[in-house]
């Protein structure tokens, strides 16, 4: 019963650090960006695929004696700490620094021990493999090549061992861990010695509150004195299932929708989309001439209006308040 009454103190107070601490996540310049690599499925990947998630990302490889073991059971058991609406927005990713030994079936028996949720990636060359490291600035060197492999204290034996494979090769390389948002962005850089409610607040800070992300909503410059309005940005569908915008309001407006503009005959023709699908993972971009959201009937002059208030009503992801300002 206590250590329920501790666990609820700590998570309320991670909960409600979260506007503190998303303030305190930089996006750090020079540091990540996309890259190409191969999973543990043997499927070809790249970073950008997990765009939508919080990512956490650390490097090593399956014959490291001690820290790699040590970092993976860290991130397990904080990992097993995050919410499950966080868990399920948060993807633990491996990468190895060994390409030539930790194939991806064995990168997924290694990582699958701890977790098996976690995700094991692989350069196909030590050239891409230096490309990722020189991303993220990763140094690594090696330092013991030919050692038996019995002489490694080994935690999940290789499967299928190739001639050569009972002499491998020793690391000293970077224990950093990149924490990235839904952007790919990396906001933070942690390391195991960093304590798991630290590190949990940072992650819960970045992970999206709803399904649904609604970005860069602007308005598009026109007449003060205008009674119509149109808004761009994108509306991103962040799950693997499918949603509805059922419906769009605005305390300024009579009526407010979603249109799209299509050419036809020669004419762009403006149509009104209700109950729009979003399916998964898609992003619905608000551009001229293709979607945009129309208000009209201005209960007063755009020019007396600081602030625009539009409400998205979805089918699952319920409704999301988004405020514009107009700039005048």
């Amino acid at each position: 019963m206590l250590r329920k009454m501790v666990f609820g103190v700590f998570f309320y107070t991670l909960m409600a650090s979260l506007s503190l601490a998303s303030s305190n996540l930089p996006v750090l310049s020079g540091v990540g960006g996309n890259f190409k690599a191969v999973d543990m499925y043997g499927n070809p990947m790249q970073l950008d695929d997990y765009k939508g998630e919080v990512v956490i990302l650390g490097f090593g490889y399956t014959n490291c004696p001690d820290i790699c073991p040590f970092t993976l059971g860290y991130l397990s058991d904080l990992y097993k700490k995050l919410p499950k609406y966080a868990q399920k927005n948060t993807q633990v990713l491996f990468i190895t620094i060994d390409p030539k030994y930790d194939t991806p079936a064995h990168l997924k028996d290694f990582i699958s021990y701890f977790n098996q949720d976690f995700i094991g990636i692989t350069g196909q060359t030590k050239v891409q493999t230096d490309y990722i490291t020189s991303l993220f600035k990763i140094k690594y060197k090696e330092i013991g090549s030919n050692v038996p492999i019995e002489d490694i204290r080994i935690v999940v034996k290789k499967q299928n061992n190739k001639i050569g494979d009972d002499k491998v090769r020793l690391y000293d390389h970077s224990v950093t861990i990149y924490l990235l948002d839904t952007d790919g962005e990396v906001r933070n850089i942690s390391y195991t010695g960093t304590p798991k409610e630290v590190f949990i607040t940072d992650i819960l800070s970045l992970v999206p509150k709803s399904a649904i992300k609604i970005k860069n909503l602007r308005l598009r410059k026109t007449a003060k004195n205008t009674r119509s309005i149109a808004l761009y940005g994108s509306i991103s569908n962040m799950t693997n299932k499918q949603d509805v915008l059922l419906s769009l309001s605005s305390s300024i407006a009579k009526r407010t929708e979603l249109h799209e503009i299509k050419i036809v005959e020669g004419f762009a023709r403006m149509a009104h989309k209700s109950n729009q699908i979003l399916k998964p993972n898609q992003i619905l971009t608000l551009k001229p001439m293709s979607y945009h959201i129309m208000l009209t009937g201005l209960k007063q002059p755009l020019s007396d209006i600081n602030t625009i208030d539009v409400i998205f009503k979805f089918k699952y992801a319920g409704n999301i308040l988004v405020k514009v300002d107009t700039g005048y």
